[in-house]
């Protein structure tokens, strides 16, 4: 796998692809801000609009999919990065009223199953609920990946991956939107979809990431291959020397007709995508292979799809997908649902411009036939005007948070190469990167003033820190600290509790968007025992140092939540969670910064 790339840093890339994707199809605009692609203009008939979103590097992925006959309207985050709930939020505005319809419309969400996109579309549709309330919002989720379902049997926070299946789901949804059908309607036909929807996916080597250093780059070797490889270069189920084609093929087609979770029936639509690294001649070989080795089982798909539809990067890889359309047809029938026809859904015109298809079917066996400078709709959603003043707020002296804050952020920044090197063991190596995003912004409000610590109004300020790190860190370590901030914001400006009873009421708002405990593996085994350190009045110091021996535990042991928990190491070779270790960075700077303040 290369590493060498043409646009050798990160920095501008993503929106300049967005502006590309955009200058392809006249009818899409950009919400540059919040890196939204959106339709222009609808037909009077739709009242609901079909979005979806995800972190960058999966291009065609979402951009390319927006357009009449698909998605309303899609998000971006950064390279392997989720898009944050502000970003979301914005592009549930755009799909809901742009083209100024007469009433808004409906909007239906399409997830993938990953714990960063999980959290930041969840707050973000819990925001849209307040902030939009003559918008109803529903949403669906994606985990067509079979790989992991054996490994993980046991454990039930995880769950299958998104893979590529998410590109036929939105198809079919948009076209079903484009009828003028209702939200309850496409609603439980996406649950149907996928419910019926698996994919399974092969990787040749790891795709890298620009930007990112080449020397550490993690690879397969010369003659391996790796069944259930994730979209982000998490690892998959097993990796095997790489013989024949036929043999991946085989064992691929094989775990997908025997997987336990899910049946394949004999009419079915088959979907190849490729990763982004595999030739064209290989993929219409494996297209031959894949259809042929279907047809020993006397299983012949009805529609047969092959391009580069959610790629990795430049990953040499490839999935194959399979909807299960007779099983689709009966809930359709049970559910005394409009005459809904995939088959139908599937030819319908869209202008989407990345969608690759043939509007016809095989009747038989195949064999046997043979920028913000576009113009943008209305303004984007306000932050909303200053919160009321609490009658009695926590007030502390301007120059004790000060050096607190300050003392956090050069912490982190001196951690960052640890927290990048367990994190490219265990994740995708961006954790690192993460943190000094968040500590950088941070720093940089504090130098300009516009971080107001100079109220001493604690409530004000771990608000404007909660939107701070929401825009500068995004992903899933961004979603939770945006969560937990904005909880205690909230409970400090309530009733002016103390600072323990308001770090409890923080975690427990925290958890009610994720099921991580101490023990999992997660920040909460660094944040947990702070907050109940706290509540229960121990000193700062000793609830510090709590923190900290909660991330060392963390070494060894193995996750349950997060790309982490597909992992199969042993605990010698398995270092502390990053993100733990960033918070107690965090907590120990502030301890630090506080004893320079000579209070």
């Amino acid at each position: 796998m290369t590493t060498k790339h043409l646009y050798d840093s990160p920095d501008g890339l993503v929106l300049n692809a967005l502006r590309g994707a955009v200058a392809l199809n006249p009818a899409l605009r950009l919400h540059a801000a919040s890196k939204s692609v959106y339709l222009a203009a609808h037909s009077a008939e739709k009242r609901v609009a079909v979005i979806s979103g995800g972190g960058a590097g999966h291009e065609p992925a979402h951009a390319s999919y927006t357009g009449t006959g698909m998605l309303s309207a899609s998000v971006s985050g950064d390279i392997f990065a989720s898009p944050n709930a502000k970003q979301i939020l914005n592009t549930i505005h755009l799909a809901a009223f742009s083209g100024k319809p007469q009433q808004a419309r409906d909007v239906l969400v399409i997830i993938n199953n990953y714990t960063g996109d999980r959290l930041n579309f969840g707050l973000a549709i819990e925001k849209a609920r307040i902030a939009l309330p003559g918008v109803n919002i529903e949403s669906i989720v994606v985990a067509d990946d079979i790989s992991l379902l054996r490994q993980n049997a046991g454990n039930n926070l995880v769950g299958p991956r998104g893979l590529a299946g998410n590109i036929l789901v939105c198809k079919l949804l948009g076209a079903l939107a484009e009828k003028g059908e209702s939200l309850d309607v496409l609603k439980a036909f996406g649950d149907a979809l996928v419910g019926n929807l698996i994919s399974l996916g092969v990787g040749l080597d790891h795709c890298h990431v620009p930007g990112r250093p080449k020397e550490s780059h993690a690879r397969l070797g010369v003659n391996e291959y790796e069944i259930g490889l994730g979209l982000h270069n998490e690892p998959g189920v097993t990796k095997s020397e790489l013989r024949t084609a036929a043999q991946v093929l085989d064992q691929m087609v094989t775990m997908i007709l025997t997987t336990r979770d899910r049946e394949v029936d004999d009419e079915i639509v088959l979907f190849i995508n490729n990763l982004g690294g595999m030739s064209q001649l290989e993929m219409g070989a494996i297209v031959h292979d894949v259809v042929e080795r279907f047809g020993k089982e006397g299983i012949h798909p009805r529609r047969i799809y092959c391009s580069s539809y959610m790629t990795s990067l430049n990953a040499p890889g490839f999935s194959i997908s399979v909807l299960n359309v007779t099983a689709i047809r009966s809930f359709v029938s049970l559910q005394t649902q409009p005459n809904i026809d995939v088959y139908e859904l599937l030819d319908a015109p869209t202008d989407a411009l990345a969608w690759i298809g043939a509007r016809s079917c095989w009747t038989q066996s195949w064999k046997e036939e043979m920028d913000d400078s576009l113009e943008i709709v209305g303004e984007p959603i306000p932050r909303g005007g200053e919160p009321k003043q609490p009658s009695h707020s926590t007030r502390i002296s301007a120059s004790f948070i000060r050096t607190a804050i300050q003392g956090a952020c050069d912490r982190v920044l001196e951690v960052r190469q640890d927290l990048t090197e367990f994190d490219t063991v265990v994740g995708d190596g961006d954790c690192g990167d993460t943190f000094a995003a968040g500590a950088n912004a941070v720093v940089s409000k504090l130098g300009d003033g516009s971080l107001g610590v100079s109220s001493g109004d604690l409530s004000v300020i771990v608000r404007d820190i909660a939107d701070i790190l929401e825009d500068a860190m995004g992903g899933t370590i961004g979603a939770l600290f945006a969560i937990f901030l904005n909880a205690l914001s909230a409970s400090l400006k309530a009733d002016d509790p103390p600072l323990g009873r308001a770090l409890h009421d923080a975690k427990t708002a925290l958890g009610r968007y994720t099921p991580a405990k101490i023990g999992d593996r997660t920040i909460m085994d660094a944040l947990a025992p702070f907050c109940d350190a706290i509540f229960e009045g121990k000193p700062f110091e000793t609830a510090v140092c709590e923190a900290c021996t909660g991330a060392q535990r963390t070494r060894g042991m193995q996750a349950q939540l997060g790309r982490a928990a597909y992992l199969s190491l042993s605990s010698k070779d398995i270092p502390p969670d990053p993100g733990a270790w960033g918070v107690s960075a965090i907590l120990d700077g502030m301890l630090d910064g506080t004893r320079n303040s000579g209070k």
